[in-house]
């Protein structure tokens, strides 16, 4: 990557200045990068594989412009990015050689406009507001459609491919869930006539609350297929904030209930948010971001464990009594920290220059830090 001024990845302090992580397909991790300077610096779209630290690709160059382009995983084998232009241009990247399938025109948008292209679990989507959602294809192409709202709604970094969206009719409450590889809409087994509301996603299915012939049945739960698997609970289906177990926030009394993916109680307990962490689930008692008090609940026996004022919303992994936090105030001094989850005492520190560009990223099962510098990438391991 040559240029007046060192190849670094795209990171900024600037929360309106590009996305340098993309995203990444098992470990192997993808990164918009910029080389030279304004007015026309060049931008690349590169690749890591976090466990052995090699190129997946030779960098591959887009644009040389002011305005950075916005790149989207789509599914296994591809990587799609589009510039900021009113009439833009689409690079379609395959994810394991690097190799440019396509680069030309395209009606898809980075920015709001008719199809405004939006990252859904692992695939790239294009989204129609009050016409609905399509897939898009190897030529950044529309390709299935599915009827709606547009405001196309998935789940973050857990392991489903389903994402919803809401009627056109705003008076209709139902909700439609489809699987983002193929447009295939899922319509609850042997319920037809049945409409699903509030409906929220977790690994391995969804929950709803189901209204059949007019008549509401509480909420139900179903797997990936649309399968019904049970349910009849009073009350409204939310989800954890790492999304990963459904819970049912009561209609009545400052209760909730977990459940597991398969719709079996777990545990009653107060509610408020929850963030689940291995085989625990915490709570954060204060109900309040700013001052957070998160008490640690075991999923399997429902005792009560020690209370910390970590910030959940920071959190980057554990290995299962250690919790790693990201730093994201470039004030600090530091990239990252780690605490007891027992004793909640902070056990060690990532330091950073004041101001720099270094950042914290979780690969898979990986942490990955971008130097002060943003010119370098290195795999983090537990101190010794």
């Amino acid at each position: 990557m040559d240029g007046a001024e060192p190849s670094r990845i795209a990171e900024s302090n600037d929360p309106s200045g590009p996305r340098p992580f993309i995203g990444r397909i098992g470990d192997k991790a993808f990164f918009l990068a910029r080389s030279g300077s304004a007015p026309s610096p060049q931008w690349w779209l590169t690749g890591v594989d976090v466990k052995s630290g090699q190129p997946v690709f030779p960098a591959v160059p887009l644009l040389a412009d002011i305005n950075f382009p916005r790149c989207f995983i789509n599914g296994p084998t591809e990587l799609l990015c589009l510039s900021y232009e009113l009439a833009a241009t689409a690079w379609v990247v395959d994810a394991q050689s690097g190799a440019v399938l396509y680069n030309g025109p395209t009606d898809l948008r980075a920015l709001p406009g008719p199809l405004v292209v939006k990252q859904t679990a692992n695939y790239a989507v294009a989204s129609a507001a009050r016409q609905g959602v399509y897939g898009v294809g190897h030529r950044a192409e529309t390709t299935w459609f599915v009827p709606g709202d547009g405001t196309v709604v998935g789940a973050a970094d857990i392991d489903t491919t389903l994402a919803t969206q809401d009627s056109t009719d705003k008076s209709d409450w139902n909700t439609t869930v489809f699987d983002v590889r193929d447009g295939r809409v899922l319509k609850p087994e042997e319920q037809d006539g049945t409409k699903l509301q509030n409906t929220v996603l977790y690994p391995g299915g969804f929950a709803s609350v189901a209204e059949v012939d007019g008549k509401l049945t509480g909420v139900q739960f179903f797997d990936k297929t649309g399968k019904h698997l049970g349910g009849g609970i009073q009350g409204r289906p939310t989800t954890d904030r790492s999304g990963t177990l459904p819970i049912v926030a009561r209609y009545e009394g400052d209760q909730s209930a977990v459940f597991s993916p398969d719709g079996g109680l777990l545990l009653d307990m107060p509610s408020g948010n929850k963030v689940v962490v291995g085989d625990s689930i915490l709570l954060n008692e204060n109900k309040s971001d700013a001052f957070p008090m998160w008490r640690q609940y075991d999923v399997n026996t429902g005792a009560k464990g020690a209370a910390c004022d970590f910030n959940m919303g920071n959190f980057l992994g554990s290995d299962g009594t250690v919790f790693v936090f990201e730093v994201t105030n470039p004030k600090a001094g530091l990239a990252a920290k780690a605490r007891d989850r027992n004793t909640c005492e902070t056990l060690w520190t990532l330091p950073a220059a004041v101001d720099s560009l270094a950042h914290v990223w979780r690969v898979n099962d990986t942490l990955v830090r971008l130097s002060d510098d943003g010119t370098e990438l290195t795999s983090l391991v537990a101190p010794s």
